[in-house]
């Protein structure tokens, strides 16, 4: 039961599905974000951590469509500012699938 109640806590928590929940642990990503992420392929912590934070640039951009629109075309202080963002996205899933890794170390 505790288990049970520590999984839906996670998902409240991070406003996501199952399948989302490890992308949201993320900064910066939420339940919205995660799942532009995942339906762009990158499913694990590991795939963003390995990814180009240019390549990143393009999905945060899919995950806030209205900005786009408003603004009628991407300018370059707005990219700046996701570049930006992607890149403590990659770091922080670099750091967070460093931890995993040795967890996954320590239980072998």
């Amino acid at each position: 039961m505790a288990a049970a109640l520590e999984h839906f806590s996670d998902r409240l928590m991070a406003g996501a599905r199952t399948d989302l929940l490890e992308l949201a642990k993320i900064p910066f990503i939420k339940s919205r974000t995660a799942r532009v992420f995942w339906e762009n392929g990158y499913r694990t912590v590991g795939a963003i951590a390995n990814a180009d934070p240019k390549e990143l640039v393009l999905i945060l951009m899919q995950s806030q469509p209205n900005k786009l629109r408003l603004k009628g075309k991407v300018d370059e202080k707005y990219e700046e500012k996701l570049l930006a963002k992607a890149n403590v996205i990659s770091a922080s899933a670099n750091r967070l699938w460093q931890v995993q890794l040795q967890a996954e170390m320590a239980e072998e």
